[in-house]
């Protein structure tokens, strides 16, 4: 396992060109990917942010269970890099029922706080268990969208190591996704202030 986390942090490095934020959403999941062009895949994750890395909104943890779901992206093309499209992303917040990879309802059952148009996406393996996954999200929805200011709503890079391991992967999926949704900087509270309060930031 251990293993494992390095060969992540070296993927998502790679991946994670000219993103500087230091906030993200961490997530580990697993995938189903369609058998043929046209066809959907779609996504489980666990955020496990807690109290590091620092997420881009507050999650009250460890009160609720907070969730990512992948859903409607459709496989474009094929080759040596997979291309999909269309896809939604959305975050949940659940504070009664634990996650399980057996009843991918348990994933969705709570309050959306973010959802989002993940605008394409990217799958290449680079070895026979081991591949990456990249995109963006633009956030159009949810509880908790208008906490992030219009200008961090759009462009947050997605970006998954993948593994295929047997020992990795749960019965009926694909494949183990370890991965981050990150915005492209430090994403600032969306606060409404008064005309006195602006001029004091600059006094």
């Amino acid at each position: 396992m251990k293993t494992i986390a390095i060969v992540s942090l070296l993927l998502l490095s790679v991946l994670a060109t000219g993103a500087q934020a230091v906030q993200f959403f961490d997530f580990t999941g697993q995938a189903v990917l369609p058998a043929a062009v046209g066809q959907d895949a779609v996504a489980y994750g666990i955020i496990l942010n807690g109290d590091a890395p620092e997420a881009p909104l507050p999650l009250n943890t460890p009160g609720a269970q907070y969730t990512l779901v992948v859903t409607g992206l459709t496989l474009t093309g094929s080759g040596a890099s997979d291309v999909y499209s269309g896809g939604f992303v959305a975050i949940y917040e659940d504070a009664s029922t634990a996650a399980d990879y057996a009843n991918p309802s348990t994933f969705r059952d709570g309050a959306m706080i973010l959802g989002g148009v993940l605008t394409s996406l990217t799958h290449t393996m680079l070895l026979g268990t081991l591949g990456s996954a990249n995109g963006y999200v633009d956030w159009n929805s949810g509880a908790r969208l208008n906490d992030l200011a219009p200008a961090d709503q759009t462009g947050w890079p997605f970006l998954v190591a993948v593994y295929r391991n047997a020992d990795l992967v749960e019965p009926g999926y694909t494949e183990m996704w370890d991965g981050k949704v990150e915005p492209s900087g430090d994403v600032v509270a969306n606060e409404d202030r008064s005309w006195s309060q602006v001029k004091a930031l600059f006094r």
